[in-house]
């Protein structure tokens, strides 16, 4: 089996990806993907590209270019602004930082979830403009098996969903798997800096009793940004809900790399976000070593990772006219409207790269 995975990044990601996406079309690979996990950016256009059987390729394309041009902030600003989101939101938002200070006075658990927020005008935005009555059961292209990685912030665990069934190890299985797939794409996707987390209340069944809990669900580049832990041989399906064991991985990665050590954060808010990239940096690292690991075990027969941030002068060869990491790595991975320039730039350096290194480390993903 060959599993794609397809890393978080905001937009930054879903441009890049989508230019790994069309390398593996033309090279003839991307019909062969058993399975595909989807992080965060990934899970924006990877969900699109498997939840859109009817439509070709040159048409997917068309679609994200045009959604990645217009981005999400300002329908995310006007869906909250609207007065049925407005009022709630600032309830609920006042409400949440008012249970919050309760803790300091003992109240372990907060009573009243927080019901409104800007995740749930987001969700709304993708559930009218990419993902319109679609639920996770609903018709995929060539049946792909998809899992959409999100983090559970409670337990600390990934939370999964999934085509035939969502959850967690710690909680297990959602009863019925009644999820709209613009709500597992949003909570993929809630970055938690800028998008608060969903708290929900459902109901898993593990070992047999069934269970109503509460989730605090949000971005799952918290846990994996990767993706990969689904697509790694030797998971126990008797615990992962998820597994699928495959022999070759291709890990398109967004991320950025290797700081350059130009900026200063003095403020709250940009030491906090330094810090939370750091620590993303090093996790991501490990993964990308355990690639490296699981192919000398002989865990897996190969692997590719088309990376964004990979240094240009660590390549095996340079492509012709390659588009240089210097300038791309500094794009924002928000959701902001992007021009055509930089999805050129960002969707041409992800093709570039994938074009070079799947005949160099997979060429026989081509022949099969």
């Amino acid at each position: 089996m060959i599993g794609l995975a397809l890393s978080g990044g905001g937009s930054r990601a879903m441009a890049f990806h989508l230019g790994c996406l069309r390398a593996l079309n033309d090279l003839g690979v991307l019909e062969k993907i058993g399975a595909l996990s989807t992080i965060s950016g990934g899970s924006v256009i990877g969900a699109y590209y498997a939840y859109s059987p009817n439509k070709s390729f040159a048409e997917f394309e068309t679609d994200i270019r045009g959604f990645l041009r217009i981005g999400f902030h300002r329908k995310i600003l006007l869906e909250s602004l609207k007065p049925h989101n407005l009022v709630p939101g600032l309830a609920a938002f006042f409400l949440s930082h008012a249970q919050d200070c309760a803790k300091l006075f003992g109240r372990r658990e907060p009573p009243i979830r927080r019901f409104r927020s800007r995740t749930d005008a987001f969700e709304r935005v993708l559930h009218r403009e990419l993902f319109p009555s679609l639920d996770l059961g609903a018709p995929r292209r060539g049946d792909l098996p998809i899992v959409i990685g999100a983090c559970e912030l409670r337990s600390g665990t990934a939370f999964r969903f999934g085509h035939e069934r969502s959850g967690t190890w710690r909680l297990g299985e959602m009863e019925g798997n009644s999820v709209d797939v613009s709500f597992a794409v949003a909570a993929s996707a809630a970055y938690p800096i800028m998008l608060p987390a969903f708290d929900r209340t459902f109901r898993f069944n593990k070992g047999g009793q069934v269970q109503a809990r509460r989730v605090s669900l949000t971005d799952g580049g918290v846990y994996d940004n990767l993706g990969l832990q689904v697509l790694e041989p030797g998971r126990d399906p008797g615990v992962s809900l998820h597994t699928f064991p495959c022999e070759y991985i291709i890990a398109c990665n967004a991320g950025q790399g290797q700081e350059a050590g130009h900026s200063v954060p003095l403020g709250f808010v940009s030491r906090v976000s330094r810090a939370f990239g750091v620590v993303h940096r090093r996790v991501q690292d490990n993964a990308m070593h355990h690639l490296y690991g699981m192919r000398e075990a002989g865990l897996i027969r190969g692997f590719a990772m088309p990376y964004l941030g990979q240094q240009d002068s660590a390549l095996p060869w340079r492509p012709t006219g390659l588009v240089s990491r210097d300038k791309v790595i500094n794009y924002p991975t928000d959701f902001a409207p992007m021009s055509e320039a930089w999805i050129n730039l960002l969707s041409g350096r992800g093709e570039q790269l994938t074009r070079a290194l799947i005949p160099m480390y997979l060429p026989e993903l081509m022949g099969l």
